[in-house]
This record gives C-alpha cells, sequence and structure tokens, in this order.
C-alpha cells in the first residue's frame, strides 16, 4: 500500500463529507504503518467534524506518543481544547507549540483569541452581577458606575444613574450622564424632559425650553412636558407661548388641575380676568382642597372687584392651608415620637 496516495484519497473522502469511510481508511494505513502521523491528524480532524472532540483529543495524543515533538499535534489539540471553551488546557497546549516552533505565527493568534474571549466572558459575568446587585438595591450609585467602567457609553445606565443623582439633587452629575446617555439614545424624550427639569432648578430657563421643546419634537403628546414648558416660558414672562402651552396641556389631559392653576396665573398677568376666574374655579373643581387655588381665585376675582366673592375664596384658602400646616404639624410630632 502507498500510504501517502492513500492518505490523500482519505483527505478527499473527508472533503467530500464521507466521514466514515476516511476514518476506515486512515485505520488501514495506520495498520501498514503504524508511525504515519498524517492518517492519526486525518482522524482527529474528521471526528472533530462530527464533534466527537474528546475522541479526536486522543487520536491526537496517540500520535504524540510516537513523535512527541510535533508542534503541529499540539496546536491541533489547542484547537480543539477552544472549541470547547477549556481555555486552561488550550493555552498549555499552544504555549507547548510556540516553544517547540516558535514560528507557528497562527498560534500566537489563537492564543490573543483566547484570552480576549476569557476577558469578554469575565466581563460578561461581572455585569451580569453588578446588574443583579441594581435589581436589589436600585439607589446604589457605585454599581451603575461600575457597569460604565465596562461600557462607558451604556445608554439605560447613564440614564439610570442620571436618575437617582436627579433624586438626590446632584444636578451637575446627573446633567453629565444624561448627556452621555443621549450620545447614543439622542431622541429620547425622557432625558430631554429630565434635562429640562434640571436645568430649570439651575435657573437656565432658556437652555430649559430648548430641551423641553426637543422633548415635544419626539414625543408630541405628552401633557407633563407642554405643561413644564409652560412654566419656564412663564418665568421668562413669555405669557402668549405659556397660555398656548397650558391650554394644550389642558386638551391632552382635561383633568390636570395644575394646568388650569397655571393657566389661571398666566391669564391673570395678561389681565384675562374674566377667563382667569373660570380657569381657577376648574382646578378648584378638580382640586377642591388646595388651598393656593382658593388663593389665585380670591385674587383674581378681588382684582376685578368682586369683594364679596373674593372673601369667600380667601377664607376658605385660610381655612385650608390651617388644616394643611396643622397635619404637618402632627407628621413631625409623629416622625419625632417614632424616633
Amino acid at each position: 500500500m502507498n500510504v501517502v496516495e492513500e492518505h490523500q484519497k482519505a483527505r478527499e473522502y473527508l472533503a467530500q463529507g464521507k466521514i466514515d469511510r476516511a476514518i476506515a481508511l486512515c485505520h488501514q494505513i495506520i495498520e501498514v504503518k503504524p508511525d504515519f502521523i498524517p492518517a492519526y491528524q486525518t482522524v482527529g480532524n474528521a471526528l472533530e467534524t462530527q464533534g466527537n472532540f474528546k475522541a479526536a483529543i486522543n487520536w491526537c495524543i496517540k500520535a504524540l506518543q510516537i513523535q512527541p515533538n510535533l508542534a503541529e499535534l499540539y496546536k491541533m489539540i489547542g484547537n480543539l481544547y477552544s472549541r470547547q471553551k477549556q481555555w486552561d488546557e488550550a493555552i498549555a497546549c499552544y504555549q507547548k507549540a510556540i516553544k517547540l516552533q516558535p514560528n507557528l505565527t497562527e498560534v500566537y493568534e489563537s492564543l490573543g483569541d483566547i484570552f480576549k474571549q476569557r476577558y469578554q466572558d469575565n466581563l460578561t459575568a461581572a455585569l451580569s452581577y453588578y446588574r443583579q446587585a441594581i435589581d436589589y438595591n436600585p439607589q446604589n450609585e457605585s454599581n451603575y458606575h461600575k457597569i460604565l467602567e465596562i461600557q462607558p457609553y451604556n445608554p439605560e445606565i447613564c440614564r439610570r444613574l442620571a436618575n437617582i443623582l436627579f433624586r438626590k439633587n446632584k444636578l451637575g452629575s446627573a446633567i453629565i450622564f444624561y448627556q452621555i446617555a443621549l450620545i447614543t439614545e439622542p431622541e429620547n424624550p425622557e432625558i430631554h424632559f429630565n434635562l429640562g427639569k434640571i436645568l430649570t432648578e439651575q435657573g437656565n430657563i432658556q437652555q430649559a425650553i430648548y430641551e423641553y421643546k426637543l422633548a415635544l419634537e419626539i414625543e408630541k403628546n405628552n401633557p407633563d412636558i407642554y405643561l413644564n414648558l409652560g412654566i419656564v416660558l412663564a418665568i421668562k414672562e413669555r405669557w402668549s407661548e405659556a397660555i398656548a402651552s397650558y391650554r394644550r396641556t389642558i386638551e391632552i389631559n382635561p383633568n390636570s388641575d395644575l394646568a388650569y392653576n397655571y393657566l389661571g396665573e398666566a391669564l391673570t398677568k395678561v389681565g384675562e380676568l374674566e377667563e382667569a376666574i373660570y380657569v381657577f374655579e376648574q382646578a378648584i373643581n378638580l382640586n377642591p382642597t388646595s388651598p393656593l387655588f382658593h388663593k389665585n381665585l380670591g385674587d383674581a376675582l378681588a382684582k376685578q372687584g368682586k369683594i364679596d366673592e373674593a372673601s369667600v375664596a380667601y377664607s376658605r384658602f385660610i381655612e385650608l392651608e390651617g388644616r394643611r400646616k396643622k397635619e404637618e404639624g402632627r407628621g413631625k410630632n409623629i416622625a419625632l415620637s417614632e424616633f
């Protein structure tokens, strides 16, 4: 038997997907010439094709017993271990291969791939654990920062961290993380809305108006955005725009007592007292226990010269405000006794 020619046939069988015939022919070759290493390698390749990695490794080990210093065999075993994500075993084989034959450039690449994969696997596990930590304690800032060390532009994490910082009144830091989130989520209305609220608190009203308008370009029918836009426009005394924004809020959400109240305040400012009175009454219908609404109604009535009606509204304001302060004081006393 010409083992070289027969081995070529075995390789052709393997290329054609005739796995069993390739293996059988290699067995015949090995019976004739037990030290013919390429036949062992072909059997290993055939078994790998079938997904039988353990058997493939065993055939390579048999070949190593015959020729223990063949770098190609160590490389082959390393590849088989790598396919199974048995990284430590793969690394050991690859290192042995390049020790025997330092110019095996593809082995260096394989080693690089393994360390990269292990790093990514470790990062994936780390991210999973940090997320679980967040699930159990969502107010702990440190776990968000740890995720961002791995994924600096993760928009969800940036947004959630910014929300926490906003609630804790860490406004400067919150702005930074909202802006990072906007890099990958430029059309997220929640981010623009929250930036508008922060900028309002910081007194940067013009920029707040800009952010609210951006939010409305994305989410055109959100009453909360219109309400907040109206508030900042009113701060700038842009009354007609503020009034339009409040009206749009009410159009979308007719049950917004605050929108009626703010609209009434704006109408009072521009001298539209009759409509302002009507609007304050609507606010009171929706929320009859708000002291502020009754006071604002009283102010509008007084400006119209309706003193008796204004007195009724002011009396109701004083009653409700007194009740509110009493309840506030009671709450403080309860808190102190519990402490």
